[in-house]
């Protein structure tokens, strides 16, 4: 019974996860045009980066909740490995959503 709520709630979750992902992305740019309104350009640019890296954390961490919802209805062994390689995928994930924002040495 515990499992099947879970279940559910992962479900839920990722649903309204998606759902709210698609929404946002349709309205992103009215945001940055409000915090950018009187700023210098490279206040602005700060801005924008910190917003756009915000964004990409949010997205690989509900990615990364579905994932774990998903691992949570298989076996004992199984979810294990499932939970090992959904944390793995989330740590890449970041690595790779960073590199663009990582400054030239």
């Amino acid at each position: 019974m515990q499992r099947a709520v879970v279940v559910a709630l992962g479900i839920a979750i990722a649903s309204s996860a998606a759902g709210v992902g698609i929404n946002a992305a349709s309205q992103s740019d009215l945001p940055l045009m409000r915090q950018c309104a009187g700023s210098t350009e490279e206040v602005c640019r700060l801005r924008i980066g910190a917003m756009a890296r915000a964004d990409a954390r949010a997205r690989v961490e509900q990615r990364y909740e579905s994932e774990r919802a998903r691992c949570a209805t298989l076996p004992f062994a199984q979810r294990d490995a499932c939970f090992i390689a959904a944390h793995a995928a989330r740590g890449r994930t970041l690595l790779e959503a960073a590199a663009p924002y990582a400054r030239p040495s």
